[in-house]
């Protein structure tokens, strides 16, 4: 997709529009309204507004109503926070000199930590922010070579096939287990082919849940689901569990001089709406980086730019990413593209 940069007439266009907003505002108003119209994300709208969609997530933290950056709707009202107006036409103060554009999802923001000074005092550190929240992290998944597993889920006392959030299902494992012992619920979701080769890249794996084991019922291990992103269903297969945090923000995401696929895409049913989430055949040996952004280009009878992705996690060939911004949709087959 097309992105504005900064230049004279943007500018210019700020200086001139900034005395009509104090007007109809007040000299002390430190906001202006924006009503969001069909279509529009907070990517567009900062890109619209401010000239410069890498501060769609200054916005956001502006706008606390809003629980989720990807869904936003016709008619909602966005704050739009004067000083990223004021940055476009003058030279950035102290206080904002370090604040660097950034591409992410919300926020989940860890609590400010403390740590000894030079002094032996203790002193606040920054709180940090993570790229995706918890649960999209998890449940976007990944592409493997081969599938390996330490069970699997073989039933449920209320006799149901698919199960959710604090359902009870039975277990059969590989190993003994404890009581609290965890696992991934997860699934093979595809065979994943090149888009441009045919050849096989592997198994699309889709984590739909996280059990915990309870006891023995009936002779079986029994389980709770703490946690599903998707229906659990008997079957599904069990990985063990080990405690994640999602990635941080960066100051300044990479844009690899990549070109590449979009090579699957994660299925849009879970119980919880999640941002779509997308695999391309670029990783770790590719010399991308988690946080990179890259640009994508439907493949029709023109290519043409419609999206911008971000790598949340990674394989040594492939890595997942996250839709950050679109025209139109993004999927399996689009190309991808350095981002400039």
């Amino acid at each position: 997709m097309k992105i504005m940069r900064h230049g004279i007439l943007i500018t210019i266009a700020g200086m001139l529009f900034l005395p009509l907003v104090g007007t109809l505002y007040g000299q002390d108003q430190e906001y202006r309204e924006h009503t969001v119209t069909k279509g529009e994300t907070l990517w567009s709208i900062s890109s619209k507004e401010i000239a410069d969609p890498f501060l769609w997530p200054k916005v956001w933290k502006e706008n606390p109503d809003i629980t989720n950056p990807d869904l936003i709707y016709p008619n909602e009202r966005i704050r739009i926070p004067l000083y990223l107006l004021q940055k476009e036409v003058g030279p950035r103060s102290a206080e904002t000199a370090g604040a660097e554009a950034t591409v992410g999802s919300k926020p989940e923001v860890k609590t400010n930590q403390t740590t000894a000074g030079p002094s032996g005092k203790m002193v606040a550190t920054a709180a940090k922010e993570y790229l995706v929240d918890r649960p999209t992290f998890i449940a976007s998944g990944y592409i493997t070579e081969s599938v390996a597993s330490v069970g699997e889920v073989i039933g449920a006392p209320t006799e149901r096939t698919a199960l959710g959030k604090g359902d009870y299902a039975y277990i059969h494992t590989a190993m003994p287990v404890a009581n609290g012992q965890r696992f991934y619920v997860f699934r093979v979701s595809e065979r994943v082919k090149h888009p441009q080769t045919g050849a096989l890249m592997g198994y699309l794996i889709e984590v739909v849940g996280i059990s915990e084991v309870v006891g023995e019922e009936s002779g079986q291990i029994k389980v709770r689901i703490t946690d599903s992103y998707s229906d659990v269903d008997v079957g599904d297969l069990l990985d063990e569990y080990v405690e994640t945090e999602p990635p941080f923000l960066t100051d300044e995401p990479g844009r690899p001089a990549v070109n590449g696929f979009i090579v699957a895409a994660r299925k849009n049913k879970e119980i919880n709406a999640l941002p779509s989430i997308v695999y391309i055949d670029k990783g770790r040996r590719d010399g991308v980086e988690i946080g990179d952004v890259v640009g994508t280009l439907s493949r029709n009878t023109y290519e043409v730019p419609n999206g911008v992705v971000q790598v949340i996690n990674m394989k040594e060939k492939t890595a997942t990413a996250i839709i950050r911004a679109s025209q139109r949709e993004v999927m399996p087959g689009d190309a991808i593209v350095p981002l400039r």
